[in-house]
């Protein structure tokens, strides 16, 4: 290994560090996440008391309100815990890290347009396999008596912490790994794609693919705000979409 090298993975948690603090940030993110749940759960519970209360509580795993209730408080947790290992490892800044670097339009627009693309391909895809809009996606925003704030759970809060944790922190400290990039790309799309198992194995292959993309687009900028930009457009049509089939 090479000085510059040698400097480049010391700029990083090494792999172990990366695997440990990620599995932290993501417990947090689930711990954040299942507490919020309950406590609007249990408030709502509290209107309808004569109601199962098992029954009740499980028909909130796919509303709307919930949801987002849910998304947002864990989403603010996940990035702090995020930001403090990067801190507690001193050997450079937050932005630095995560390759937080602002990006001109043209290379934005350039990378949405690839984003574009690619929803087109996915969606004639799922036209000629005849697969339907997943129900409980269907559920969740019919459910949403408050739609902006499921919009914002949505359209920011998610894509920018699954992008800080999946293609900024882990994917670092596995791309300055023996993994290098192809490892690390097919590593964290995998990964992303596991916690989506509410959606069924098509799904869960689309992300996986769609993470491939992301994971070049991180490494061809160099910036994280490309995916981040590129996930929250992708979230977005997906919203249009059904609310578009729902009205």
């Amino acid at each position: 290994m090479t000085t510059n090298e040698n400097k480049s993975t010391q700029e990083y948690w090494r792999l172990g560090a990366t695997i440990v603090f990620s599995l932290l940030i993501l417990l947090s993110f689930i711990i954040s996440q299942t507490a919020s749940f309950m406590i609007y759960a249990s408030s709502k519970f509290a209107e309808h008391p004569s109601t199962d209360e098992a029954a009740f509580f499980n028909s909130l795993l796919s509303n709307g309100d919930a949801i987002s209730m849910a998304e947002i408080p864990a989403t603010i947790i996940g990035i702090l815990v995020t930001f403090l290992f990067i801190t507690l490892h001193k050997h450079q800044s937050i932005e630095n890290y995560l390759h937080l670097h602002t990006i001109d339009s043209k290379t934005l627009f350039k990378y949405l347009g690839i984003m574009i693309i690619t929803i087109f391909v996915l969606n004639i895809v799922a036209t000629l396999a005849e697969h339907p809009t997943p129900q409980i996606m269907l559920d969740i925003y019919h459910s949403a008596k408050q739609p902006a704030l499921l919009w914002f759970a949505l359209i920011v809060a998610a894509p920018f912490f699954e992008e800080i944790l999946f293609r900024g922190f882990l994917f670092e400290g596995l791309r300055h790994s023996p993994l290098g990039f192809i490892g690390t790309a097919i590593i964290t799309s995998a990964l992303w794609a596991g916690i989506h198992l509410q959606y069924g194995l098509y799904e869960i292959v689309i992300i996986f693919f769609v993470g491939l993309i992301l994971a070049y687009a991180k490494v061809k900028t160099g910036s994280l705000y490309i995916p981040i930009a590129m996930h929250s457009f992708m979230n977005f049509a997906a919203v249009v979409e059904i609310e578009l089939n729902l009205g």
